[in-house]
Protein backbone atom coordinates (compact mmCIF):
# COMPACT_ATOMS: atom_id res chain seq x y z
CA UNK A 1 0.00 0.00 0.00
CA UNK A 2 2.72 2.41 1.12
CA UNK A 3 4.35 2.12 -2.69
CA UNK A 4 1.43 2.10 -4.48
CA UNK A 5 0.87 5.49 -2.23
CA UNK A 6 4.66 6.70 -3.48
CA UNK A 7 4.26 5.92 -6.83
CA UNK A 8 0.44 7.95 -7.06
CA UNK A 9 2.47 10.93 -5.46
CA UNK A 10 5.19 10.81 -7.78
CA UNK A 11 3.10 10.41 -10.97
CA UNK A 12 0.94 13.38 -9.75
CA UNK A 13 4.73 15.60 -9.16
CA UNK A 14 5.17 14.35 -12.36
CA UNK A 15 2.20 15.64 -14.07
CA UNK A 16 2.45 18.81 -12.11
CA UNK A 17 5.87 19.74 -13.51
CA UNK A 18 4.45 19.04 -17.29
CA UNK A 19 1.46 21.51 -16.55
CA UNK A 20 3.37 24.01 -14.85
CA UNK A 21 5.91 23.94 -17.51
CA UNK A 22 3.42 24.34 -19.73
CA UNK A 23 1.68 27.01 -18.36
CA UNK A 24 4.78 28.74 -18.57
CA UNK A 25 5.06 28.38 -21.85
CA UNK A 26 1.70 29.92 -22.10
CA UNK A 27 2.30 32.96 -20.28
CA UNK A 28 5.50 33.51 -21.87
CA UNK A 29 5.34 32.46 -25.41
CA UNK A 30 9.10 32.11 -27.33
CA UNK A 31 8.83 33.93 -31.10
CA UNK A 32 9.60 32.45 -33.60
CA UNK A 33 11.55 34.71 -36.59
CA UNK A 34 9.33 33.36 -39.60
CA UNK A 35 11.12 32.80 -42.78
CA UNK A 36 8.35 34.18 -45.32
CA UNK A 37 5.01 34.60 -45.55
CA UNK A 38 3.24 34.71 -49.26
CA UNK A 39 1.16 37.88 -50.95
CA UNK A 40 -1.59 36.34 -53.16
CA UNK A 41 -1.63 37.42 -57.07
CA UNK A 42 -4.78 39.46 -57.15
CA UNK A 43 -7.20 38.96 -59.58
CA UNK A 44 -6.40 42.77 -61.41
CA UNK A 45 -2.18 41.77 -61.61
CA UNK A 46 -3.17 41.79 -65.79
CA UNK A 47 -5.87 44.41 -65.83
CA UNK A 48 -4.67 48.29 -67.02
CA UNK A 49 -4.95 50.40 -63.94
CA UNK A 50 -5.32 54.07 -63.71
CA UNK A 51 -4.65 54.91 -60.21
CA UNK A 52 -6.78 57.81 -58.55
CA UNK A 53 -7.67 59.72 -55.46
CA UNK A 54 -11.11 57.63 -55.63
CA UNK A 55 -10.33 53.93 -56.18
CA UNK A 56 -8.82 51.44 -54.22
CA UNK A 57 -6.14 47.72 -54.94
CA UNK A 58 -7.29 45.01 -53.26
CA UNK A 59 -4.56 42.73 -51.76
CA UNK A 60 -4.41 39.83 -49.58
CA UNK A 61 -1.20 37.57 -47.89
CA UNK A 62 -0.70 34.87 -45.68
CA UNK A 63 0.28 35.91 -41.71
CA UNK A 64 3.53 34.75 -40.77
CA UNK A 65 4.32 31.89 -38.76
CA UNK A 66 5.68 33.76 -35.20
CA UNK A 67 4.63 30.46 -33.44
CA UNK A 68 2.14 31.65 -31.68
CA UNK A 69 -1.03 34.02 -32.11
CA UNK A 70 -0.40 37.06 -32.02
CA UNK A 71 -1.65 40.48 -34.25
CA UNK A 72 1.34 41.95 -36.56
CA UNK A 73 1.39 45.48 -38.05
CA UNK A 74 1.67 45.18 -41.65
CA UNK A 75 3.08 47.91 -44.29
CA UNK A 76 3.13 47.85 -47.90
CA UNK A 77 5.97 48.81 -50.15
CA UNK A 78 5.59 49.96 -54.31
CA UNK A 79 8.44 49.83 -56.44
CA UNK A 80 8.61 50.49 -60.05
CA UNK A 81 10.33 47.40 -61.63
CA UNK A 82 13.45 48.60 -64.18
CA UNK A 83 14.34 46.57 -67.86
CA UNK A 84 16.63 44.50 -66.15
CA UNK A 85 13.77 43.25 -64.01
CA UNK A 86 15.36 44.78 -60.87
CA UNK A 87 13.11 46.45 -58.41
CA UNK A 88 13.83 50.30 -57.84
CA UNK A 89 11.24 50.75 -54.14
CA UNK A 90 10.36 53.92 -52.09
CA UNK A 91 13.05 54.68 -49.81
CA UNK A 92 13.18 57.87 -47.19
CA UNK A 93 16.22 59.65 -46.33
CA UNK A 94 18.25 58.87 -42.81
CA UNK A 95 20.10 61.85 -41.35
CA UNK A 96 21.73 63.07 -38.48
CA UNK A 97 20.98 65.16 -35.89
CA UNK A 98 22.87 68.19 -38.08
CA UNK A 99 20.41 67.19 -41.45
CA UNK A 100 22.69 64.83 -42.86
CA UNK A 101 21.81 62.31 -45.14
CA UNK A 102 23.71 59.10 -43.81
CA UNK A 103 21.74 56.06 -45.56
CA UNK A 104 18.45 54.97 -46.88
CA UNK A 105 15.12 53.29 -45.29
CA UNK A 106 12.31 51.22 -46.80
CA UNK A 107 9.61 54.21 -47.16
CA UNK A 108 5.89 52.29 -46.70
CA UNK A 109 2.26 53.74 -47.35
CA UNK A 110 0.82 55.98 -44.64
CA UNK A 111 -1.74 53.13 -43.56
CA UNK A 112 -0.89 50.56 -41.10
CA UNK A 113 -2.75 47.36 -41.48
CA UNK A 114 -3.96 44.79 -38.97
CA UNK A 115 -5.51 41.59 -41.11
CA UNK A 116 -4.38 40.24 -43.90
CA UNK A 117 -6.86 41.73 -46.06
CA UNK A 118 -6.48 45.19 -47.51
CA UNK A 119 -8.25 47.40 -50.08
CA UNK A 120 -4.92 50.03 -50.56
CA UNK A 121 -5.39 53.73 -51.41
CA UNK A 122 -5.00 53.91 -54.87
CA UNK A 123 -3.54 57.36 -53.31
CA UNK A 124 -0.84 55.70 -51.53
CA UNK A 125 0.18 53.90 -54.15
CA UNK A 126 0.63 56.60 -56.27
CA UNK A 127 2.47 58.77 -53.73
CA UNK A 128 5.06 55.85 -53.06
CA UNK A 129 5.61 55.08 -56.98
CA UNK A 130 6.28 58.44 -57.52
CA UNK A 131 8.59 58.61 -54.13
CA UNK A 132 10.57 56.05 -56.31
CA UNK A 133 10.66 58.06 -58.96
CA UNK A 134 12.28 60.88 -57.26
CA UNK A 135 9.53 62.91 -57.06
CA UNK A 136 8.95 65.06 -53.71
CA UNK A 137 7.01 68.22 -55.24
CA UNK A 138 4.07 67.90 -57.14
CA UNK A 139 5.61 70.15 -59.93
CA UNK A 140 8.58 67.60 -60.10
CA UNK A 141 5.97 65.01 -61.70
CA UNK A 142 6.10 63.68 -65.18
CA UNK A 143 3.58 60.75 -66.49
CA UNK A 144 5.09 58.11 -67.51
CA UNK A 145 2.34 55.94 -68.52
CA UNK A 146 1.76 52.64 -67.93
CA UNK A 147 4.55 50.74 -65.87
CA UNK A 148 5.22 47.05 -64.26
CA UNK A 149 5.11 48.14 -60.67
CA UNK A 150 6.04 45.83 -57.55
CA UNK A 151 3.98 45.58 -54.14
CA UNK A 152 5.25 43.89 -51.26
CA UNK A 153 4.37 43.50 -47.96
CA UNK A 154 6.11 43.82 -44.30
CA UNK A 155 4.97 42.29 -41.62
CA UNK A 156 6.16 43.39 -38.08
CA UNK A 157 5.34 43.21 -34.16
CA UNK A 158 5.42 46.06 -32.31
CA UNK A 159 5.75 47.40 -28.44
CA UNK A 160 5.57 50.45 -26.30
CA UNK A 161 4.56 52.10 -29.85
CA UNK A 162 7.44 51.96 -32.46
CA UNK A 163 9.68 49.34 -30.72
CA UNK A 164 10.20 46.89 -33.09
CA UNK A 165 10.47 43.50 -31.41
CA UNK A 166 13.54 41.79 -32.84
CA UNK A 167 13.56 39.37 -35.10
CA UNK A 168 9.72 40.23 -35.72
CA UNK A 169 10.41 42.12 -39.37
CA UNK A 170 9.85 40.34 -42.55
CA UNK A 171 9.08 41.16 -46.30
CA UNK A 172 7.31 39.10 -48.58
CA UNK A 173 7.91 37.87 -51.72
CA UNK A 174 6.66 40.89 -54.43
CA UNK A 175 3.64 40.30 -56.46
CA UNK A 176 3.45 42.44 -59.76
CA UNK A 177 0.84 44.27 -61.43
CA UNK A 178 1.51 44.61 -65.03
CA UNK A 179 -0.35 47.76 -66.15
CA UNK A 180 -0.20 50.24 -63.24
CA UNK A 181 -0.18 53.96 -64.07
CA UNK A 182 0.05 56.74 -61.18
CA UNK A 183 -0.76 60.83 -61.19
CA UNK A 184 0.29 64.08 -60.14
CA UNK A 185 0.59 63.50 -56.23
CA UNK A 186 2.91 63.43 -53.14
CA UNK A 187 3.25 61.97 -50.08
CA UNK A 188 2.26 64.88 -46.77
CA UNK A 189 3.80 64.77 -43.40
CA UNK A 190 2.03 62.25 -41.41
CA UNK A 191 0.10 63.94 -38.28
CA UNK A 192 -1.30 62.87 -34.91
CA UNK A 193 -4.19 64.57 -33.18
CA UNK A 194 -3.89 66.99 -29.35
CA UNK A 195 -7.05 66.22 -27.68
CA UNK A 196 -7.96 67.23 -23.71
CA UNK A 197 -9.37 70.19 -21.99
CA UNK A 198 -7.69 72.41 -24.25
CA UNK A 199 -9.92 71.66 -26.95
CA UNK A 200 -12.76 71.03 -24.79
CA UNK A 201 -11.95 66.87 -25.18
CA UNK A 202 -13.70 66.56 -28.63
CA UNK A 203 -14.20 62.65 -29.13
CA UNK A 204 -11.46 61.37 -31.41
CA UNK A 205 -14.01 59.70 -34.21
CA UNK A 206 -14.20 60.59 -38.35
CA UNK A 207 -17.18 63.10 -37.92
CA UNK A 208 -14.90 65.52 -36.04
CA UNK A 209 -11.87 65.53 -38.29
CA UNK A 210 -12.95 68.85 -39.52
CA UNK A 211 -13.36 70.12 -36.57
CA UNK A 212 -9.70 68.78 -35.34
CA UNK A 213 -7.82 69.95 -38.42
CA UNK A 214 -6.95 72.90 -36.20
CA UNK A 215 -5.57 70.50 -33.26
CA UNK A 216 -3.18 68.69 -35.10
CA UNK A 217 0.68 67.91 -34.79
CA UNK A 218 2.23 67.78 -38.28
CA UNK A 219 5.55 65.97 -39.01
CA UNK A 220 8.57 67.91 -39.10
CA UNK A 221 9.86 65.58 -42.33
CA UNK A 222 7.95 63.28 -43.78
CA UNK A 223 7.95 59.69 -42.64
CA UNK A 224 10.33 60.65 -39.95
CA UNK A 225 7.92 60.17 -37.15
CA UNK A 226 8.55 63.36 -35.00
CA UNK A 227 5.66 65.87 -34.65
CA UNK A 228 5.43 69.05 -33.83
CA UNK A 229 2.54 71.63 -33.12
CA UNK A 230 2.45 74.75 -31.58
CA UNK A 231 -1.23 76.03 -29.84
CA UNK A 232 -2.65 79.08 -27.74
CA UNK A 233 -3.64 77.32 -24.59
CA UNK A 234 -6.10 79.49 -21.90
CA UNK A 235 -5.28 79.59 -18.52
CA UNK A 236 -5.82 77.50 -15.91
CA UNK A 237 -5.46 73.44 -15.46
CA UNK A 238 -4.53 71.86 -18.54
CA UNK A 239 -4.68 68.21 -19.09
CA UNK A 240 -4.05 66.55 -22.49
CA UNK A 241 -3.42 63.17 -24.66
CA UNK A 242 -2.12 62.78 -28.16
CA UNK A 243 -4.19 60.58 -31.00
CA UNK A 244 -2.43 59.02 -33.95
CA UNK A 245 -5.87 57.59 -35.18
CA UNK A 246 -9.56 58.76 -35.21
CA UNK A 247 -11.40 55.61 -34.21
CA UNK A 248 -13.15 56.36 -30.93
CA UNK A 249 -11.91 57.12 -27.26
CA UNK A 250 -10.38 53.22 -26.94
CA UNK A 251 -9.61 51.83 -23.97
CA UNK A 252 -7.27 49.88 -21.30
CA UNK A 253 -6.98 47.09 -23.65
CA UNK A 254 -7.36 48.70 -26.68
CA UNK A 255 -6.17 52.18 -26.53
CA UNK A 256 -7.15 52.96 -30.21
CA UNK A 257 -4.23 55.28 -31.37
CA UNK A 258 -4.42 57.04 -27.99
CA UNK A 259 -0.96 57.60 -26.55
CA UNK A 260 0.13 59.41 -23.38
CA UNK A 261 2.80 58.79 -19.99
CA UNK A 262 1.15 55.50 -19.28
CA UNK A 263 -1.33 52.84 -20.23
CA UNK A 264 -4.07 53.29 -17.32
CA UNK A 265 -7.01 56.20 -18.15
CA UNK A 266 -5.51 58.63 -15.45
CA UNK A 267 -3.88 62.62 -15.62
CA UNK A 268 -0.56 62.45 -14.21
CA UNK A 269 0.57 65.53 -12.31
CA UNK A 270 3.38 67.18 -14.26
CA UNK A 271 5.42 70.61 -13.43
CA UNK A 272 7.21 72.71 -15.82
CA UNK A 273 10.92 73.53 -15.59
CA UNK A 274 10.74 77.45 -14.92
CA UNK A 275 14.26 77.93 -15.30
CA UNK A 276 13.96 80.54 -17.68
CA UNK A 277 10.71 83.09 -16.29
CA UNK A 278 9.54 83.35 -20.32
CA UNK A 279 10.13 80.36 -21.57
CA UNK A 280 9.03 76.83 -19.31
CA UNK A 281 10.04 73.70 -20.45
CA UNK A 282 8.94 69.62 -19.76
CA UNK A 283 10.07 66.51 -20.71
CA UNK A 284 10.11 62.91 -20.71
CA UNK A 285 10.04 59.43 -22.37
CA UNK A 286 6.99 57.79 -20.65
CA UNK A 287 5.27 58.16 -24.32
CA UNK A 288 3.20 54.55 -24.60
CA UNK A 289 0.17 53.64 -26.49
CA UNK A 290 -2.61 54.36 -23.36
CA UNK A 291 -5.48 56.75 -22.29
CA UNK A 292 -2.92 58.22 -19.73
CA UNK A 293 -2.58 62.27 -19.62
CA UNK A 294 -0.17 65.03 -18.85
CA UNK A 295 -1.72 67.02 -16.34
CA UNK A 296 -0.68 70.60 -15.34
CA UNK A 297 -1.73 73.06 -12.55
CA UNK A 298 -2.28 76.68 -12.53
CA UNK A 299 -0.90 77.24 -16.53
CA UNK A 300 -1.45 81.06 -16.70
CA UNK A 301 -2.29 81.11 -20.26
CA UNK A 302 0.07 81.57 -23.47
CA UNK A 303 1.60 79.28 -26.33
CA UNK A 304 2.78 75.46 -25.96
CA UNK A 305 4.69 73.73 -28.79
CA UNK A 306 4.24 70.50 -28.16
CA UNK A 307 6.94 67.60 -30.08
CA UNK A 308 6.09 64.34 -29.46
CA UNK A 309 9.13 61.63 -30.69
CA UNK A 310 7.45 58.11 -31.86
CA UNK A 311 10.87 56.82 -32.70
CA UNK A 312 12.66 57.46 -29.36
CA UNK A 313 9.04 57.36 -27.88
CA UNK A 314 9.59 60.94 -25.48
CA UNK A 315 7.72 64.70 -25.42
CA UNK A 316 8.99 67.81 -24.92
CA UNK A 317 6.89 70.74 -24.31
CA UNK A 318 7.70 74.27 -24.42
CA UNK A 319 5.34 76.99 -23.07
CA UNK A 320 5.30 80.91 -23.91
CA UNK A 321 3.53 81.94 -20.72
CA UNK A 322 1.62 84.77 -20.31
Amino acid sequence: MKNKLLLGTLLIGIASLFTSCKDDRDANPTLQSPTSFTVNTPASADQYIQLSADNTVHLTWSQPNYGYTTQATYNIQAGIVQNDGSIKWSERDIKDDDGNVIGHAPDFMSTNYYTCNAELSAEEIAQEINMADGVTKEEQYVDKGFRKIALRVRAAIFEALTTLVPGSAIFSEPVFFNHMASFKTVKAPGSIFLIGNINNWPAPEKGNAEALEEWKLFETEIGNKIYEGTFDVPAGDIQFRFYTKLEGWGDDKDPAGSIGPQKADKGIPCDWDKTKADEWTYSDKKLTAGKGSWKFAGFPGGSITFTVDLNKNEVKFVAIPN
